[in-house]
Formats: structure tokens, C-alpha cells, sequence
């Protein structure tokens, strides 16, 4: 398994990843540029995330088979090198599923007060995501 880079020369084939996964709707383009890809013959995952000043939201982190954590751990921390060359300080997800709080977790993220987290000026439990976790990782300088 080979952990890549996303670029001009196969955005498209992580396009079509994505368009084949059936809980991705809206595709962000400029979001799936911060990623890394898994590649085993064909795309099996995705790590990307979305900036917003000096903070970094996990957008797609998504797997289309298990794969090892060496190569989990090995995908997330390119993710932290690519943020900490865009300036990122933190990076911050949004879990849903509690049963993935549990990855985070093990690949040092920490829980935080959502009551200090805002969707468009919108305090986070007035959304849609209202029963989220949210997970903070602060990248080392």
C-alpha cells in the first residue's frame, strides 16, 4: 500500500473515489487538494482537510477497506505535515459515530467543549451536528 499525495495529475481519479462513495454529496474540490490517498491496486481511502484561518477540519477520512493502523497513522501524520506547511495550528473533527472517537483518540486528538465551536457563526448545537463529537489535534511546531 502507497500513501499519496493528491494532485493535478489524479484528482480526478480521487474524484471518482468519492463519487462512488454513497455518503459523499457535495464534492469540495479544493478540500480534496489538502488530501493524501491510499492506494492498494486502486484508491481504498482518503484523508483531506478543509482550512479555515490557522484551524484544519477533517472533511474526508474515509476508508473503502480496512487497512492496517501503520498505514492510518502513517496517512494522518503526512495530513499534519501538509497542514503545519499551510500555517494550520490545530486540526479539529466533527465525529458523529462514537465508535470513531476511538480512532481519533488513538491518533492524539482530545475532546473539546462544543459550546466553543461555531459552523457560519452558528454555535454547534444549533446544527445538524448537534450530537457530534468534536475532536481537537494540535499540531507540534
Amino acid at each position: 500500500m502507497d500513501i499519496i499525495a493528491v494532485d493535478a495529475n489524479n484528482k480526478e481519479e480521487v474524484l471518482n473515489f468519492l463519487k462512488n462513495i454513497s455518503l459523499v454529496h457535495d464534492i469540495n474540490e479544493e478540500v480534496v487538494m489538502n488530501g493524501e490517498y491510499v492506494l492498494d491496486g486502486e484508491i481504498v481511502g482518503l484523508l483531506s482537510f478543509e482550512e479555515f484561518n490557522h484551524f484544519g477540519l477533517i472533511r474526508y477520512f474515509i476508508f473503502r477497506k480496512e487497512v492496517k493502523e501503520k498505514i492510518i497513522y502513517e496517512l494522518f501524520n503526512k495530513i499534519v505535515q501538509k497542514a503545519s506547511k499551510k500555517g494550520i495550528k490545530s486540526l479539529l473533527s466533527l465525529v458523529v459515530k462514537k465508535d470513531a472517537v476511538a480512532v481519533f483518540k488513538g491518533l492524539g486528538f482530545y475532546e473539546i467543549d462544543k459550546e466553543d465551536v461555531y459552523i457560519e457563526e452558528t454555535v454547534l448545537h444549533q446544527t445538524k451536528f448537534k450530537d457530534a463529537f468534536v475532536l481537537k489535534y494540535d499540531i507540534q511546531k
